[in-house]
């Protein structure tokens, strides 16, 4: 993945503000860990592996953290073939997209 780049206004997010200090650094984690278009695998096991490599993240944290993540309105949650994906949402206003295509499905189920 390339590198992120975080304006200070996040600081001051209302939807940040609706998360627990760990859902919030979960979020950070997701940012620099997402495809260049804001998607990535939402299978738990996986986001922990990948947020997580260093330390032993329970799947149900990993979960409630994702769940917290859609009700503050900060991921998108949806399902291609079966399978859990992830939209970062506004990701588009923030980010500039590198490549032609994403690693992962759209919530339509097509690779851009």
């Amino acid at each position: 993945m390339g590198n992120r780049f975080l304006k200070e206004s996040i600081v001051t997010s209302d939807n940040l503000d609706l998360l627990t200090p760990f859902q919030e650094t979960f979020f950070f984690r997701l940012l620099v860990c997402v495809d260049d278009y804001g998607r990535m695998d939402a299978r738990p096991k996986l986001l922990s592996s990948s947020l997580y490599p260093l330390k032993n993240i329970p799947e149900e944290t990993i979960s409630d953290s994702l769940r917290a993540l859609e009700e503050a309105n900060l991921v998108f949650l949806y399902e291609v073939n079966d399978r859990p994906y992830l939209q970062v949402t506004t990701w588009e206003r923030h980010q500039t997209i590198r490549n032609k295509r994403s690693m992962y499905p759209d919530p339509e189920g097509t690779v851009d």
